[in-house]
């Protein structure tokens, strides 16, 4: 019998699946299908191309309306209208591949001959995205410094030169014979990324603190921001001079680069990232607007201000015609940049002094850090034997115009600023170890508030000795005076002199005095430089144990333009503080000799009192002037000196009979001014600043400089006395008095103690300055005059403002009795105790209330009691 099979056959001989298969496919028991494997292949592959195709279709059709398509499949007018109205970027150059071997392939950055790198790992992610053409990454080429160092090849090691293949993750260093060695066979064991794990620096308070000579990094660095603009648009849209610009920068500023990357940017523009042993380059352009960014950061210790002309000639290409608009050829790419420290210097060095690091104070803060200006240019950087000297040229943005000094070098066409250049020309800013000194816009200024003052409140000064004032401004405002015969100039720092001679040549310029027969105010006939110790020169020729100098070697006025008084150095706690040399400038001096000192900038209203503060120097200072004998002192400010800051000048009287020619009118002072100084050559007014209205301001300090006197310790009194009219203290009208007929004033109600009585009389009291008292009393001694008669009668007079000097007071004070010991209503202080202050930015800058409304009840006094002017500081004119 046959075997029964599963299946049965078909008509056409076909075997036939069993009823419960075909039931399982769901296709019934009349037909069956079969799909072979390659059909289902080619199926899915059609279906693959068909949608990338419909995809890539869509893609370009999605990047054309959004104007993000790549000029290499687009038409390039219409990528240039879509990318950048009416600008047709340059033709790019051939794609890259992410290894960039090409045709146009870039430079690799290489390793300096001499120079030890540390081998290092790389890890790189790119992102594909469609605003990109190319992308490249470039790493460094050691075969050439490997040869200039070795002398051998870096092939697998078959020459015996290291193989950097197998040995590429194995740090390595050089020996003390020059080969490469693997690190953990260095006899120095701390040779990770070629840095020393100590941070002890011989030299950290300097610019390269962190030099890789001293084989110390700290964690801190330097950073460099640039901005360039009216840049070439075919150079910022070159990848490859761009990346060749970037490689010659490093090289030059003998950095290191192991690896950069750089991507062309849809539809224009590049942006490159360069890593550096150091730290970071990086850029990216604007080819239309001519505009490109830069920053460089390193961790060494090499300065990154010196960089600049080289990033400035490397990357300022200037544009082509073609490029820009008519009219606008020629003009040339402008910089602007900002230099910042970054990381942590205290408590990682030893030692580390931010005061004795000229980068890392006021220079970095307002000038290094700062973009707004339109033109920062370092004239000369350099060290003295004593502190760092810097000259920056400069054109503050809101203050100067670019545009209107270029116009002033424009000698082809006719505009005010080429008629008058010397408005529009840049700033010039002088620092000594970090710290601003003068400015060319404020020298003048600043120098002129030291010097005339106390030389046009002196008689007749003759010999005249500068403590300082290396740049020789201080000097030639000296000069100016007809009556100055001698001038001594003491300067520790030779160097400074020097340096500023050659770049700071309008601080001493003595050309244009009428009389003057040098160009260098130094060159003078009249004018001695000694660059010595000014302290050690006082105190050997007039200390305190000096005997028999003649009155011939006196000054009458010394000025010292010398370090601020909030220095750290110790040379400034020795100027503003030794008794010695406190005492040997006051010994110094003529009888009637006057003393000027610079004291920094003035206090701000928060400020703690002088004593407490960082002006400590300052309050020591005018303390021991005080001491050694000094009769009379006054502090004023000039606000236009150039400085941050409004600027502050002290003067001291060796003699009390100064304050008369100190306190002399506006008129006065300019009739002085006349008569003593030295007319200029070109016509000019010799002093830009200075005049009577000026004097006149100086006579009283500002309110910062009395807040801070009221804050001191025995600031209450001055305040309370002469601080102005308080709201708190009453004003008797007097309506509230009664004269009595055999005399005497007695009160009608009670008044309390510190009221004011007749105030609206008191500030309406008629006072006669030194000046003009003695033109009355020359005229009109052995006159009749009822003005003479009535100042005789009724009169007051004393000394306060240096010589004699009178006033009308109202009647009601003249009916009044007076006792020395009982009284009870009159100025807080007598004159003999203001005399005694010698001191008082209170009472200078309320002084004419002073003299005319100072009148108080000094106790409380009760209905019917009998008023009692205290009899002191006031004598009769009668005896006149």
């Amino acid at each position: 019998m046959a075997r029964r099979s599963n299946g049965s056959v078909n008509a056409i001989g076909q075997r036939e699946k069993p009823s419960s298969m075909v039931e399982e496919c769901g296709i019934g028991n009349r037909f069956s299908i079969r799909i072979t494997c390659m059909f289902t292949a080619i199926a899915l592959s059609l279906s693959f191309f068909v949608a990338l195709s419909i995809g890539c279709v869509s893609r370009v059709v999605l990047l054309s309306i959004a104007g993000a398509l790549p000029p290499s499949t687009r038409p390039a007018a219409a990528a240039a209208s879509d990318a950048v109205a009416k600008y047709e970027p340059p033709p790019r150059e051939q794609a890259r591949t992410m290894s960039g071997k090409t045709a146009n392939q870039l430079p690799s950055p290489k390793v300096l001959a001499g120079k030890d790198v540390p081998y290092t790992t790389y890890t790189s992610k790119t992102f594909h995205t469609a605003a990109t053409v190319t992308a490249n990454t470039l790493h460094i080429d050691r075969t050439t410094a490997m040869l200039l160092m070795t002398g051998k090849t870096s092939k697998g090691g078959d020459d015996g030169g290291p193989d950097l293949v197998a040995q590429r993750n194995k740090p390595k260093v050089r020996d003390s014979a020059g080969e490469w060695i693997p690190c953990h066979e260095s006899p120095n064991p701390q040779c990770s990324r070629g840095k020393a794990a100590t941070h002890r620096v011989d030299n950290v308070n300097t610019a390269g603190h962190n030099s890789d000579a001293n084989e110390a990094h700290l964690p801190a660095g330097q950073h460099l921001l640039i901005d360039l603009k009216d840049v070439s648009s075919s150079f910022l849209n070159s990848e490859s001079r761009l990346a060749e610009a970037m490689i010659s920068l490093i090289e030059q500023s003998r950095l290191t680069l192991l690896s950069y990357h750089c991507h062309s940017l849809v539809p224009i523009g590049v942006s490159c990232a360069g890593v550096l042993l150091e730290s970071h380059v990086a850029f990216h352009t604007w080819p239309v607007e001519g505009v490109i960014t830069l920053d460089l950061f390193t961790c060494g210790g090499m300065p990154l201000i010196p960089v600049l002309p080289i990033v400035e000639s490397l990357f300022a290409v200037q544009r082509e015609e073609g490029e820009v608009e008519e009219g606008e050829l020629g003009v040339k790419p402008s910089m602007l940049w900002a230099h910042k420290l970054r990381g942590f210097r205290e408590g990682f060095a030893e030692g580390y002094d931010p005061s004795d690091n000229p980068l890392d104070g006021e220079m970095e803060r307002f000038l290094l850090g700062k973009m707004d200006y339109d033109l920062k240019r370092p004239l000369v950087s350099t060290h003295t034997d004593f502190q760092s000297f810097e000259v920056y040229e400069v054109l503050p943005s809101a203050k100067r115009s670019l545009t209107s000094y270029q116009k002033s070098l424009d000698t082809e066409h006719e505009t005010y600023e080429s008629a008058n250049p010397e408005l529009f020309l840049p700033d010039k800013l002088l620092y000594l170890g970090g710290v601003m000194q003068s400015t060319l816009y404020g020298e003048a200024i600043y120098h002129e508030s030291i010097v005339h003052p106390p030389l046009i409140t002196h008689d007749d000064p003759k010999r005249v000795a500068i403590v300082g004032g290396g740049e020789g401004a201080t000097l030639r405002e000296v000069l100016k005076h007809r009556s100055v015969n001698y001038a001594v100039m003491i300067e520790i720092d030779g160097e400074v002199v020097e340096l500023s001679r050659e770049y700071l040549k309008e601080w001493s310029d003595c050309s244009d005095i009428h009389g003057s027969t040098v160009d260098w105010c130094l060159e003078d006939e009249r004018v001695e430089a000694r660059y010595e110790d000014a302290l050690a020169y006082f105190k050997t020729k007039y200390g305190q144990f000096t005997t028999g100098v003649a009155e011939q070697d006196r000054f009458d006025v010394i000025i010292m333009d010398a370090l601020d008084p909030n220095d750290v150095p110790e040379i400034a706690e020795e100027l503003y503080q030794s008794d010695n040399f406190i005492g040997s400038l006051y010994r110094s001096l003529t009888e009637h000799g006057i003393l000027s000192v610079q004291l920094g900038e003035t206090p701000w209203f928060a400020s703690a009192p002088d004593e407490v503060g960082a002006f400590s120097n300052r309050a020591i200072m005018i303390q021991k002037m005080q001491q050694v004998g000094f009769k009379s002192i006054h502090i004023y400010e000039e606000s236009h000196s150039g400085f941050l800051s409004p600027w502050s000048t002290l003067l001291a009287f060796k003699h009390y009979d100064s304050r008369a020619k100190w306190y002399r009118s506006a008129a006065e002072i300019e009739l002085e001014l006349q008569k003593r100084i030295l007319p200029t050559k070109s016509g000019r007014r010799p002093l830009q600043n200075y005049d009577g209205a000026t004097h006149f301001s100086y006579q009283m300090p500002s309110k910062p400089f009395e807040t801070n006197d009221c804050r001191a310790m025995d600031g209450t009194y001055k305040c309370g006395n002469y601080g102005g009219f308080s709201p708190i203290n009453i004003n008797v009208p007097i309506s509230n008095l009664e004269v009595r007929e055999d005399g005497g004033v007695l009160a009608k109600t009670d008044i309390a103690k510190h009221s004011w009585i007749g105030l609206d009389d008191q500030v309406k009291t008629f006072v006669t300055r030194p000046s003009t008292w003695s033109v009355l009393d020359s005229v009109w001694r052995g006159r009749r005059s009822s003005f003479i008669n009535y100042l005789k009668e009724f009169g007051v007079c004393n000394i306060f403002l240096g010589h004699t000097h009178c006033s009308a007071i109202p009647r009601i004070f003249q009916l009044m009795n007076s006792d020395t010991e009982s009284f009870n209503f009159g100025d807080w202080t007598s004159l003999t105790d203001r005399k005694s202050v010698i001191y008082s930015p209170v009472i200078d800058r309320h002084i004419r209330q002073v003299l005319k409304a100072s009148k108080m009840t000094l106790e409380d006094i009760t209905e019917g009691e009998e008023i009692v002017m205290r009899s002191s500081h006031s004598s009769s004119c009668s005896s006149l």
